[in-house]
Order: structure tokens, then C-alpha cells, then sequence
């Protein structure tokens, strides 16, 4: 290890073990006088409770659309089959989003999970083997699910992710077969740090908040370093974001983590004053886009696409946006598996941090020279 890596290290060390020395002197008491336990520095969807022995994990409106919904998970060593009661640690688990897989994995504990949803899709190479040895089963889509395959698992809890609160009949339905579930809102969240910690909720299913305080708190640090990088920056490109579907084109909102990444690796967003005020992808005609966006520097995350000749087959004027011309174009999904499954959308999650270094590679080539793209690839 060279000198350099050393002092990175010792950096990092150092921030982290003083963060976590910081949280553990929380004391603050919320409304019902619960001591609370973790309250997240970048997300406000979630916190944890000291409940006696008992933690409580209360989850604030975690579907889009959601207003004043909260749900309150009770993590018990006791027996206890009340709704919202989860018996900790969780030693069966089922995941309805791959994201909740990168989550379990970043504190090794891929052991636990016996069902997904759709495994073709998944990247990560120790849920594979075991979905291989058929130790993780597929149980189906949203509105989907295998009530039977679910039953047959006989999981401690599901995690699941709602749109619209249309899990309602699924959770009932659950509740009736005695299987608890837990709505994970992460993917609601406006920015990459607030994504990833809710790692640590998921962790105390697991009785692991601690070790995934730590290893947030050594990504936040990590990241903020690298967003440094950027802020003295003289030049930022001009960025087109993502590609027509179906003649629609979905601008990602001001606000939303994908341009939140970008502003922090120095990039501008072309479409900031058009989207500052929504929260939702804004669908637009692909002539509108095109017109403004024939000057972009740089051009990333064009949907599934893997080359320029794609690109071009969506719509032949594409080929005249400086972007395409120049050959700065860049989409995430280096990490395909064979049946399309993309692992940005897995474990970029828990690596913000190398979202953000690609990215400043692609924007500022000379800020980070040594750096491999790891999500990303440059598309011929």
C-alpha cells in the first residue's frame, strides 16, 4: 500500500470512529418519549427507537405520493406474532427489490434471504450461487406474488417497496397467513447518502446497526471528500440525462438523486430551471429536448442502450447533439449479467461513492486519473 492510500485510509478511519462515537451520545426523545437510537443525518423517511430491550423503527411515507403515512416496526428478541412485531435477529428473508439485496449483503448477511423477486435479475454473485443451489426462490411480482411459494419459505419478514399503496391487499393478505412485511422507502429519497443509509435500518433486523453505522459513515465521508474535488471547478459541462422511451423523454427532477450525483461530480444539468419544481421525472417531447439539448457536453444513462448505432435507431437526429458527435456518451450499465440484469440499480445503492468517482471521470477526466469506470462505460 503506497503512502498516498495510507493517508486515505487513516482519513477515513479516523472520521468514521469519531461519527460514531458522536451518535451513540444521542439522547433526544421524540413526541411518545422513546430515546431515540439513530437518527439519520441525510434521510428523513426513517428512524430508530430505543424501545426498553426493543428498537422501533418508524417509517414515515414510504410509497410516491404518501402524506402524513407512518408505520411503526417493533424489533423484539420475545416471541410475538402482533402485526408490525418482527422478532430480531431475522434469520429467513424475503426481498422485493434488488436493492434491498445490496442492503443485506453490505453487512454479509446474503445467508438470510430464501426469496426474491425476480432472480434472473439479480447481480450479485453470492445470491446467484445460492439461488443456483436453490436456497433463494423467486416468489413472484408486486400484484404477482406466489402467496404459496411465500408460505412454503416461511419467512421472518418481507421487505417490499410500495407504489401508490397498492400493497395494501398484498400486506393484508400476508397478515391474515401470519408473515410480516416492512415497506422500504429508500427508493424515494432525493439524494445518494439518504439512499444509502437506509442500510442501517435494515440492519437492525439483523441486530448489525452498528457495523452498518460505521460503514455509512465511512461512505458519507468518502463521498463528501470527492465532492470536494469538484467545487473549485472553473468549467462544467453542459449534461443531457437519459433517452427517449416510446417517444417520451423523462427528465429526472432537479431534485432528484441522479442530478443531485451530477451537480456533485461538477456537471450541469441542462434541464435544472425546467425541473426545479417537482419532485417526479417531468415526460417531455423528444423535439423540445433535442432542440435545447443540441449543445450537451456530455451525455449519460441512455435507458438499456449499448451503443451509439442504438442510440441512433431510437430517433436519427440524436446524431447531430454535440454529446453523440464527440463520442461523450455514457451509460450505466457496464455490470450487465446475461439476462439484463443491471448492478447500478443493486449495489450502486450502497456505493454512492463509486457512482460519484465515474462520474467526475467522465466530467473532469483529469480530477481523478487513475480511477477505472466501474458503472459506467463509454458507448461506440
Amino acid at each position: 500500500m503506497n503512502i498516498k492510500r495510507c493517508f486515505w485510509f487513516l482519513l477515513i478511519s479516523v472520521s468514521f470512529v469519531y461519527a460514531c462515537k458522536q451518535d451513540k451520545t444521542k439522547t433526544e426523545t421524540d413526541s411518545n418519549q422513546h430515546e431515540i437510537y439513530y437518527k439519520p443525518s441525510f434521510s428523513e423517511r426513517f428512524i430508530i427507537e430505543n424501545d426498553g430491550n426493543d428498537k422501533r423503527l418508524i417509517v414515515r411515507n414510504p410509497w410516491q405520493g404518501s402524506q402524513n403515512v407512518k408505520f411503526t416496526y417493533t424489533l423484539t428478541h420475545s416471541n410475538n406474532d402482533a402485526v408490525h412485531t418482527v422478532k430480531i435477529p431475522v434469520e429467513r428473508v424475503i426481498c422485493l427489490s434488488s436493492t434491498h439485496l445490496a442492503f443485506i449483503d453490505f453487512i454479509d448477511k446474503t445467508d438470510k434471504i430464501v426469496g426474491v423477486s425476480g432472480t434472473d435479475y439479480i447481480s450479485n454473485e453470492r445470491i446467484r450461487q445460492r439461488i443456483k443451489g436453490k436456497k433463494t426462490v423467486d416468489v413472484g411480482y408486486e400484484n404477482y406474488l406466489s402467496y404459496e411459494v411465500i408460505a412454503t419459505l416461511k419467512p421472518d419478514v418481507i421487505f417490499a417497496y410500495g407504489v401508490d399503496g397498492e400493497l395494501g391487499k398484498t400486506e393484508a393478505k400476508l397478515n391474515e397467513m401470519g408473515i410480516k412485511l416492512v415497506y422500504i422507502g429508500e427508493y424515494l429519497e432525493e439524494t445518494p447518502l439518504a439512499k444509502a443509509e437506509w442500510a442501517v435500518a435494515i440492519a437492525a433486523f439483523f441486530g448489525e446497526e452498528e457495523k452498518a453505522i460505521e460503514k455509512f459513515q465511512n461512505i458519507e465521508y468518502e463521498y463528501n471528500q470527492l465532492k470536494k474535488l469538484t467545487e473549485n471547478v472553473t468549467s462544467k459541462p453542459k449534461v443531457l440525462i437519459n433517452a427517449p422511451y416510446r417517444d417520451v423523454w423523462y427528465l429526472p427532477a432537479a431534485k432528484s438523486t441522479a442530478i443531485n450525483l451530477l451537480k456533485d461530480a461538477g456537471g450541469e444539468y441542462i434541464f435544472e430551471n425546467e425541473t426545479r419544481n417537482t419532485k417526479e421525472s417531468n415526460p417531455t417531447n423528444i423535439e423540445y429536448v433535442y432542440t435545447k439539448a443540441i449543445d450537451a457536453d456530455v451525455w449519460i444513462n441512455q435507458n438499456s442502450e449499448t451503443s451509439l448505432r442504438q442510440l441512433q435507431n431510437l430517433d436519427n437526429r440524436l446524431v447531430n447533439i454535440s454529446a453523440f458527435k464527440n463520442k461523450q456518451v455514457y451509460n450505466n450499465n457496464r455490470r450487465l449479467n446475461p439476462f439484463g440484469g443491471n448492478d447500478f440499480w443493486e449495489s450502486g445503492v450502497v456505493n454512492p461513492q463509486i457512482i460519484l468517482k465515474d462520474l467526475i471521470k467522465i466530467f473532469h477526466p483529469n480530477l481523478l486519473s487513475e480511477h477505472q469506470l466501474f458503472y459506467y462505460k463509454k458507448l461506440e
